[in-house]
């Protein structure tokens, strides 16, 4: 099943709770992706969870992402890792469905992103993730970008062949792995992302991808240059996307991300309406 799972902050305060459901009612949601911040308690998180519960609401996604996993300062990766293990406690009260990381170290020092060196320090961070996880019994969704080492169908079936973890799963972004010579052949690469990834794929990021040449670009002219649409405005191909995400036998979580109110409305309208 498809659920649509719009990002609304979960509402910490009993004055934040009627606008929530407001809210989720205009989206015409019962799942939501959301997060808590490093200042929540366990037991603020608790009575979220029983409002959610007596609202009929699920928490889908669980995600913030922290840019220090795999870092090579080892400050930065501890702090990553106290980060997650912090979410990962209160995805486990909230029972959320997974809790999403992304991999983006070296992505400050340019090249070395793509370096084997920054790649194999970053499988390494994950493996520690997932045993975090394997304690907690949540399952983490790993979050691809081309600028960044986890970049590719590739990549992603080395990071869960080597790390092996049964709470290893794949929160997918396919315009995030859509490199330029890929931008007119979306069907290509979503049938590779789906054949090759579709039994560990738990949520997906919803958007489109639109690509222009040789424009003004602040003081000189672009090469190329790719940009996140609504989706339904771009060259993603939605018609196999939504066909392959309903062979899947497990759930997953689609999440508009990115945009207005009015875009994430339109956006979800798209999916829902082609999906019928």
């Amino acid at each position: 099943m498809i659920l649509m799972s719009p990002p609304v902050p979960l509402p910490r305060t009993v004055e934040e709770r009627a606008p929530f459901l407001q809210q989720m009612a205009q989206l015409e949601a019962r799942t939501v992706s959301s997060a808590t911040g490093a200042t929540w308690t366990d037991r603020e998180v608790q009575s979220v969870k029983a409002f959610l519960d007596e609202n009929g609401v699920a928490v889908g996604e669980f995600s913030a992402f922290h840019m220090g996993l795999g870092s090579r300062d080892s400050a930065n990766h501890s702090a990553a890792i106290d980060h997650y293990r912090r979410q990962l406690t209160h995805a486990a009260l909230l029972d959320a469905r997974c809790v999403g990381f992304s991999v983006t170290a070296g992505r400050e020092a340019g090249a070395e992103m793509w370096s084997d060196d920054t790649w194999h320090r970053c499988v390494t961070a994950v493996a520690e993730l997932a045993r975090l996880a394997e304690q907690a019994g949540v399952d983490v969704a790993a979050h691809p970008h081309i600028v960044g080492p986890l970049n590719s169908v590739d990549r992603y079936l080395e990071l869960l062949e080597t790390v092996n973890s049964p709470r290893l799963r794949v929160l997918m972004d396919p315009v995030n792995l859509t490199w330029p010579r890929l931008i007119f052949e979306t069907a290509g690469l979503i049938h590779q992302v789906f054949d090759e990834l579709g039994r560990w794929i738990v949520a997906l990021h919803a958007k489109d991808v639109t690509l222009s040449a040789v424009q003004p670009s602040a003081v000189a002219l672009s090469v190329l240059h790719l940009d996140e649409a609504v989706p339904g405005t771009g060259e993603l191909d939605y018609r196999v996307l939504l066909r392959r995400l309903d062979q899947l036998e497990q759930d997953v979580t689609v999440h508009v991300e990115h945009f207005s109110s009015e875009n994430l409305i339109a956006g979800q309208r798209f999916i829902r309406q082609l999906a019928r």
